[in-house]
């Protein structure tokens, strides 16, 4: 009998051996079978959109190389602002947000974010008022003005002066056919530089190097100022140095923004702080359709500007019928991180190797190089 009930105990015991060690790989099996979901945002390149049933962009490439890498099996679907993705994120529905979201403090007290993998700033892109002639920027330029004003005066003297030394003294009372003729030569003489062989004459020397010298001075000074005035013409202006009027014109003017975003935020903190501003007065259209959406609104005259991620607005200016007609007008030059957001039911586990792999593609170049191949398709 007491045999029996031994034998009886050793297997249960059996079972119950066999029972824990089940238990005790169940997670392992489980952890193989999980299939993390992963959102993105639509109608957002050069980081992430799905065009005709395929998801493409830059963020997208990162994690399907991450994915690969590291067996991760996944089920990819779209999520239609960054603000909820980030919502989305916090609340555990989703394991991991594969989009551009810029690391912020407000976002930080939500989420954890992945090892960052690009970077990216704010600007406007702006339908141009006009389209005036290169010459009337050129006669409000200050510096354009003095060397005008220079040269002439300067031409008029040298003028006068190498007369004075090819002919002698000049008498106003005797202004005869010969002398306008003679005064025209000195002046050519001058403007084209031919004049050199006055140096043989009295005190010429010193006098030509100096008028000379004055005149190269001057068209440099002249030449220089143009030049510079073609590239800075419509080059953007420093976002950080908008004052209140030029926010003012914008939101008055009309804006269109895509809706959640930090430029939404940034635009609205921008018109809450000024208190010039009437409210009814304000068009921003906050955008939930993406790209088509905030061209549409450009093209159909609803706005003026665009508010979007410098490298979105590019892709735009490339794209939209009659570029000309539109530009750059100002650019945030401080650069932002971006990067992937981890779901907060996220295992360490994952959160590790993928941001293992994030460092080893930066380290390797891997990640620059999809973000110059893509940038390359923008532009």
């Amino acid at each position: 009998m007491f045999k029996i009930l031994n034998t009886k105990k050793f297997f249960f015991g059996k079972i119950i051996l066999f029972q824990l060690a089940f238990l005790t790989l169940l997670p392992i099996s489980a952890k193989e079978e999980r299939v993390l979901k992963v959102g993105t945002v639509d109608n957002y390149l050069p980081c992430s959109d799905l065009e005709d049933g395929n998801f493409e962009g830059l963020s997208l490439d990162i994690w399907r190389a991450i994915a690969e890498k590291n067996k991760i099996k996944y089920d990819l679907s779209v999520i239609p602002t960054f603000g909820q993705a980030v919502d989305d994120a916090a609340s555990g529905r989703y394991d991991l947000i594969a989009s551009c979201h810029k690391i912020t403090s407000d976002r930080l007290k939500k989420v954890t974010y992945a090892v960052p993998y690009t970077e990216g700033t704010l600007g406007f892109l702006s339908r141009k008022a006009d389209k005036r002639l290169f010459i009337f920027d050129l006669v409000t330029e200050p510096i354009v003005i003095g060397s005008i004003l220079a040269l002439s005066t300067l031409c008029l003297l040298g003028s006068l002066i190498i007369y004075k030394l090819e002919y002698g003294n000049f008498k106003l009372r005797d202004f005869s056919h010969q002398k306008r003729v003679d005064i025209m030569h000195s002046f050519t003489g001058f403007v084209t530089g031919t004049y050199g062989d006055l140096t043989n004459k009295r005190k010429g020397m010193s006098i030509i190097i100096f008028l000379a010298i004055g005149r190269i001075l001057i068209i440099s000074t002249l030449v220089g100022s143009s030049a510079s005035l073609i590239f800075t013409r419509d080059s953007p202006k420093d976002a950080n140095a908008l004052n209140d009027e030029s926010i003012k014109n914008i939101v008055y003017t009309g804006v269109a923004v895509n809706k959640a975003t930090k430029m939404d935020d940034w635009l609205q903190n921008k018109v809450n702080q000024n208190d010039e501003i009437d409210s009814w007065e304000v068009k921003i259209l906050r955008a939930t359709g993406g790209e088509p959406e905030l061209v549409s609104a450009l093209k159909d005259g609803k706005v003026n500007h665009i508010l979007s991620d410098i490298a979105v607005l590019n892709r735009i200016l490339a794209n939209i019928e009659n570029p000309d007609d539109y530009f750059i007008s100002v650019k945030n030059p401080n650069v932002t991180p971006q990067a992937f957001i981890f779901g907060a039911n996220l295992e360490d586990t994952y959160r590790k190797s993928i941001n293992i792999t994030i460092s080893e593609f930066i380290r390797s170049g891997k990640a620059r190089n999809l973000g110059i191949f893509w940038n390359k398709l923008i532009n």
